[in-house]
């Protein structure tokens, strides 16, 4: 999750947005934050200047070519997962009170 100024970094965008993403964003970049050259992210929700991350929102999801583009409540917490004998703090996302895979991300912060 990050905040992307403009996503695709052609100045076009009007709306900043907070992101799911599945590339690793640019810590020195000001704009399109994937590098990628385009807005394509998992889910995003528009940012609204001069308020900090919203912990529960409704964010636009891409859900497959099935469903598309759908509107989905999520509700962030901060979860503590031990990693090799250390703990890390995440955030993990709820979907209805259901925890999504919390495994998933400790092995994204393994690897790294």
């Amino acid at each position: 999750i990050y905040h992307d100024a403009d996503c695709d970094g052609a100045g076009n965008n009007t709306v900043a947005m907070w992101v799911f993403d599945s590339d690793k964003p640019s810590t020195t970049a000001t704009s399109d934050l994937d590098g990628d050259g385009r807005c394509n992210y998992n889910a995003r929700l528009n940012a609204t200047p001069g308020r900090i991350f919203p912990t529960s929102a409704t964010w636009r999801m891409y859900c497959g070519v099935a469903a598309g583009w759908v509107s989905v409540d999520l509700t962030l917490k901060e979860a503590v997962v031990p990693v090799v004998g250390r703990s890390t703090v995440i955030n993990s996302a709820t979907r209805g009170g259901i925890v999504t895979s919390v495994a998933v991300l400790s092995l994204a912060i393994m690897r790294d």
